[in-house]
């Protein structure tokens, strides 16, 4: 499994472990509630399919991210998480305001307290508005677009619902109407999530798959790499190779672009001799253990003619490296041509020397790269 993956199962199965502690809370909070204040669960099959939906949900999740397997580029991907990041503190802060009246069920209960503070002076319900956003931000980090629209829909009514029950609840055993009649329900902190919704929604993302070495040589749009041998010491002969399936993200705005990721799949690595790709694939890239390979412009970069220096960093089998880029734009029509090129050696990789007794690879290899905005 490659890191990517590693981190993707791990975020959601930290979130599935956090409900998981959540229901521990609740279920010692209602028992608190039933001794205290005569505490009475006002509609059973709420909550039962409250906790049916949120499983199903998180299995969707699992299974469309694992058969995706697509992220965003790094810049995307920080902003989302910043998000998640506040709608927990949101979580966890809601809980300790509520204290023991915090629970998944909803109570019928004497003695029912209202907090007035903080949060609840301009929301009513920052819990809810927290399962909304990580609804819609959770599957939009790993595009799992299906359990975003689907799920989401289907959330707006069962939250509806819920909510609801729970304000004619606290509207019968207290002055509820009252103190909250002014505050809105969740609409304040909407503007939040829509502009994060809006700033991923301009990420562009560009597919290219080729059959075969052949092909991707033949277009103007390719990622190529080239090398030397010298056979005996005495003989130097070049080769090449292109990638036939890669992908290219990035945001532009204002004629700039940012966040330029390019994710190689490394099985599509393509000499045209099967014994070097054999080598190359199995023995050097260990493409099974290292599936991926990533390549990130660092520095915004403004798409105006001529030649540009960037940083790039490369990942290849974890290991990092950063180089500096020439790329040189050309407008033709409407369209961009990007082409760059930069170097690497083979050690600085950390990647096995190729070579064999009758011929020396140089440890300096060539890449190139060609695309169209």
């Amino acid at each position: 499994m490659s890191k990517d993956m590693i981190v993707l199962n791990a975020i959601i199965i930290f979130y599935i472990l956090q409900r998981v502690s959540e229901i521990f809370i609740s279920k010692q909070n209602e028992n608190w509630l039933k001794e205290n204040c005569s505490a009475v669960e006002v509609d059973p099959t709420e909550s039962l399919g409250m906790k049916v939906f949120h499983t199903t949900w998180f299995i969707s999740l699992l299974i469309e991210a694992n058969i995706k397997q697509d992220f965003f580029p790094d810049l995307i991907s920080a902003s989302i998480y910043l998000v998640l990041g506040i709608c927990l503190f949101i979580r966890f802060y809601s809980m300790e305001k509520l204290k023991k009246f915090w629970t998944i069920k909803i109570f019928s209960l004497k003695n029912q307290v209202l907090v007035t503070d903080g949060l609840y002076k301009y929301i009513r319900h920052p819990n809810y508005l927290v399962v909304i956003i990580e609804f819609i931000l959770l599957p939009l980090l790993f595009k799992a677009y299906f359990t975003l629209v689907v799920f989401s829909i289907i959330n707006a009514f069962v939250l509806k619902r819920r909510i609801d029950l729970e304000e004619r609840t606290l509207m019968a055993q207290s002055n509820y109407r009252e103190q909250f009649l002014k505050i809105k329900k969740l609409a304040p902190f909407f503007s939040l999530l829509i502009f994060f919704v809006t700033y991923s929604a301009h990420a562009t993302e560009l597919v290219y798959h080729y059959k075969n070495y052949d092909e991707a040589m033949q277009s103007n749009k390719f990622v190529k790499f080239e090398g030397a041998s010298t056979k005996f010491g005495i003989i130097t002969t070049g080769f090449d190779g292109y990638v036939k399936d890669f992908k290219v993200n990035y945001l532009l705005a204002n004629q700039e672009l940012s966040g330029v990721t390019v994710d190689i799949e490394t099985k599509t690595l393509d000499t045209n001799l099967n014994s070097r790709n054999e080598k190359m694939l199995n023995t050097i890239l260990e493409f099974e253990k290292f599936p991926t390979i990533k390549a990130i412009i660092v520095d915004k970069l403004q798409l105006t003619e001529g030649e540009h220096t960037v940083n790039m960093f490369f990942i290849v089998k974890d290991k990092k490296v950063t180089k500096s880029v020439k790329v040189k734009i050309e407008k033709h029509g409407k369209e961009f041509l990007i082409t760059g090129n930069t170097s690497v050696g083979i050690k600085e990789l950390e990647l096995p020397d190729p070579s064999i007794i009758i011929a020396k690879v140089n440890d300096n290899i060539v890449l190139k790269f060609s695309i169209t905005l």
